[in-house]
């Protein structure tokens, strides 16, 4: 009747105080594993010893959480397989009473406890290979796990793929997108390798190496050709500098040498961009405020979203079937009851800057109507696109024409000045080539194509500080958003064609930051154009 979570129960506080750290799983229950060979059953102790020189692992990525519908709102994925949903709940608390006070997250998911596990049981100066969700390096759960890495081991090789390639499903072949390692998978995936450092090592000195696959090799041969091409490259000359991998007159990708310091003052890792001239013009604008292309620079003052602004309410705030304030309808006709909201990103209706409502909040019955009051409150009229399809959405940010509350697809952020022209000169940021190269850079992307923002992530969002603007540029700001706001855009799959994208470019550059440099401004929307996170239809 023990709640037992197969190898997680190696973990020190599952084994818990007094334990020996040698310990066969199950030793307690009086049965010992059996594996089955040709030659018959045999029993086998199956336990973890202690100072590991290696821990290898692709783990199971589940995370807490299910879908917001009245039938699953106390579905837990992790648990899916038990039988009874009182197991399930009986499991829950052993792995959150197991992962209590370390760096693991039931929201970011299993893959998160392992690398715990790994940590635990590896000894100084032993290594972790690990594949896990690309989300590991840029998702606001798996902050705590970067933490982790960055101060306690030296991470050598961060490995993803920007292969656009999916094989789709056959007889006895699963289907799966090269954009993961994993055979059948079709999220992002990310592999790192990381040595633990010595006991007295407290310096992060050196250089972790980003590397950035365009194709994921399909042969173990290949593979081997790309490891040894990357063993032999030179030793990094400076930060955030770039390497081709190259084996024969095959480009295989290239490698971004990050200085090991930077990982734990970041918020995202080096892996979004093919393209290593991306992160470091990416890493200027963070660094210094100023966005260098070529010989030219612009000065771009920068500040974290929630600094600027207030976040409007979590979607499931709104309409969770049990907790949820209002019920929502999706519609457009202002004469429905109801009160204005915009809920799903719809690719084909919201072409333009300035949109309108999609659907209506009614007040849920025997709810207290003091606290749907405040909840309307909260309602602006600058949203933010909380997760994009880059190919064929065209929006990531979008004004309404009246104050309302953003819902699942949107976030509403409220300036907490408001000063003239504010909301205006965000919205064109958050549609410009450098407002789109930084959403992706701080974003999840749980697949190619697609960047995330949930709320922890949004307020971290790194955009144009506004406040820092001067009345005449406030003021240009919002005469370039009038003369802009109903024309309509196109994919961000044409960001660097797009007529209305590249007036926004310009005139924003010109008019609002004072830099009349559109070849430049052009220059950075081709390379980012250039990027499968932007193209691909996944």
């Amino acid at each position: 009747g023990k709640p037992r979570l197969g190898s997680l129960d190696f973990l020190d506080r599952s084994l818990g105080k007094g334990q020996a750290q040698y310990l066969p799983l199950f030793a307690e229950e009086g049965w010992d594993p059996e594996r089955v060979t040709g030659s018959g059953e045999r029993t086998y102790d199956v336990a973890m010893p202690p100072g590991c020189d290696l821990v290898i692992a692709n783990p199971p990525y589940t995370r807490a959480g299910g879908p917001g519908t009245a039938e699953n709102t106390a579905w837990n994925p992790i648990f899916g397989s038990a039988l009874s949903r009182a197991d399930a709940g009986r499991m829950q608390v052993a792995l959150r009473r197991a992962l209590h006070g370390t760096a693991a997250s039931l929201y970011a998911g299993l893959g998160s406890a392992f690398v715990v596990l790994a940590h635990e049981k590896l000894k100084r100066g032993g290594r972790l290979a690990f594949v896990l969700p690309a989300t590991a390096l840029t998702g606001s759960r798996w902050g705590p796990i970067r933490a982790l890495l960055a101060r306690d081991f030296e991470v050598e090789w961060v490995v993803v793929s920007h292969d656009a390639r999916s094989r789709h499903r056959k007889a006895n072949l699963p289907g799966r997108l090269y954009v993961g390692f994993s055979e059948s998978t079709r999220i992002a995936e990310t592999l790192i390798v990381a040595t633990k450092k010595a006991e007295t090592q407290s310096s992060a000195d050196g250089f972790a190496r980003f590397v950035n696959l365009r194709r994921n090799p399909d042969e173990p041969i290949d593979a081997m050709a790309v490891t040894r091409a990357l063993l032999a490259l030179p030793a990094p000359a400076m930060d955030l500098g770039t390497e081709e991998i190259a084996v024969g007159d095959t480009v295989w990708g290239e490698t971004l040498f990050v200085d090991r310091r930077k990982l734990a003052r970041t918020s995202w890792w080096y892996s979004t961009f093919r393209q290593g001239w991306l992160a470091q013009v990416a890493s200027r604008i963070l660094g210094d405020g100023k966005l260098p292309i070529g010989d030219v620079e612009f000065r771009v003052p920068v500040a974290k979203l929630s600094n600027l602004c207030d976040l409007g309410p979590y979607h499931m705030q709104v309409k969770n079937p049990t907790h949820g304030l209002f019920d929502i309808v999706a519609s457009d006709d202002p004469t429905r009851p109801g009160h204005s909201a915009l809920w799903h990103h719809q690719a084909k209706r919201i072409t333009s800057l300035q949109t309108g409502a999609n659907a209506r909040l009614r007040e849920r019955r025997g709810v207290d109507a003091d606290r749907q009051a405040a909840m309307l409150a909260r309602a602006g009229r600058l949203h933010v696109a909380s997760e994009l399809r880059h190919a064929p959405q065209r929006l990531a940010a979008v004004l309404t024409d009246e104050p309302m509350l953003g819902v699942r697809s949107w976030i509403t952020l409220r300036p907490r000045k408001a000063g003239e022209g504010e909301e205006e000169a965000l919205c064109l940021w958050l549609n410009s080539t450098p407002g789109l190269l930084l959403r992706i850079l701080h974003a999840n992307r749980p697949y190619l194509g697609r960047s995330a923002l949930p709320h922890e992530l949004a307020r971290e969002l790194p955009i144009l500080d506004v406040t820092a603007l001067t009345p005449v540029q406030k003021q240009a700001a919002r005469d370039v958003f009038e003369s802009l706001k109903h024309k309509q855009l196109e994919g961000f799959a044409q960001l660097a064609t797009d007529p209305v994208r590249r007036e926004i470019d310009h005139r924003l550059c010109r008019d609002v930051l004072g830099q009349d440099a559109p070849a430049a401004i052009d220059r950075l929307a081709q390379a980012l154009n250039r990027e499968p996170t932007l193209t691909v239809r996944h």
